[in-house]
C-alpha cells in the first residue's frame, strides 16, 4: 500500500511520518511540488499527504500552490483519503470548500491544543509555525482547537492539521536557525523552540495521530504502540 507525499520545499521533509510508515508496512513515494515533472495521478495511490510550507494559500502564492490544491480536490473527487499539515491543512480545506486567510500574528513554537478526539489527536506538545488560518469547509468536522483557531479538522476520510506532527528534532532546530523573522513577529525566540523538553512526548502523539489517520481513512485497522 502506497502514499504519495506532497513536499513543497527541501527544509520540510515527511520526518517522523517516514518512520511511521515504515513500521506499519506503507510505502511512500515523494512528489515534490515546487517542480517541473509531470503531476502524478492520485489514483495510483492509497492515500496523499501534503506537508507544510512557508507558501500561502490564502493567494498571491506561487503557481504551483493553485496546483497542490486542484491535485487535492481531484483526490478527494476519487475518494482518495488525505492528511494535510499546516499547509497541507490550509490547502485541504480550500479544495473542500473553505477559505484561508492571514492570522493578526503568526503561530510558533510548542503549543497545546483543545482536543474533541483525545484517542485520535492528542492535546500535545505539537510544534506550530503558521501564519494562515482557515474556515472549516462545508460538512468538515473541528477536532482541536486553541485561541488561533481550528487546529485540527476531519472530512469524510480526510484529516487536516494546523500543526506539525511530522517533526523531530533536527528539523525544529533548522528552522530556528532559519527563520528569525517570523520569531520576532510571533514574540519568541530560538530558546523556546528547543525541542528536549518535548521532542519524545511529541513523537508519541504523532504515531497516536499517524495511526487515528489511517484508521479513519479505512487503511488499516490498527492500535497505537511503540
Amino acid at each position: 500500500m502506497t502514499g504519495l507525499v506532497l513536499q513543497t520545499q527541501t527544509d520540510a521533509p515527511a520526518g517522523l511520518l517516514e518512520d511511521w510508515a515504515a513500521r506499519r508496512g506503507f510505502a511512500l513515494e515523494t512528489f515534490r511540488v515546487d517542480g517541473d515533472a509531470a503531476w502524478p495521478d492520485p489514483r495510483a495511490y492509497a492515500f496523499v499527504v501534503a506537508l507544510g510550507s512557508s507558501a500561502s494559500a490564502a493567494g498571491g502564492g506561487p503557481p504551483w500552490v493553485d496546483r497542490v490544491i486542484e491535485f487535492l480536490r481531484a483526490a478527494d473527487a476519487a475518494d482518495v483519503p488525505m492528511l494535510g499539515i499546516c499547509f497541507g491543512a490550509q490547502a485541504l480545506a480550500a479544495a473542500l470548500g473553505g477559505c484561508v486567510h492571514k492570522l493578526a500574528r503568526p503561530e510558533v513554537g510548542w503549543v497545546t491544543v483543545r482536543s474533541n478526539d483525545d484517542e485520535r489527536i492528542p492535546s500535545g506538545p505539537w510544534l506550530a509555525w503558521h501564519e494562515d488560518g482557515f474556515t472549516l469547509p462545508p460538512l468538515g468536522y473541528e477536532l482541536a482547537s486553541n485561541a488561533f483557531g481550528v487546529q485540527a479538522f476531519c472530512h469524510c476520510r480526510h484529516l487536516g492539521v494546523q500543526f506539525h506532527p511530522e517533526v523531530d528534532a533536527a528539523i525544529v532546530s533548522d528552522w530556528a536557525r532559519a527563520d528569525h523573522a517570523d520569531l520576532v513577529r510571533a514574540g519568541k525566540t530560538t530558546a523556546d523552540l528547543d525541542p528536549a523538553p518535548y521532542a519524545e512526548a511529541a513523537a508519541r502523539g504523532a504515531g497516536i495521530l499517524f495511526d487515528g489517520f489511517a484508521a479513519r481513512a479505512g487503511l488499516v485497522a490498527v492500535a497505537s504502540s511503540p
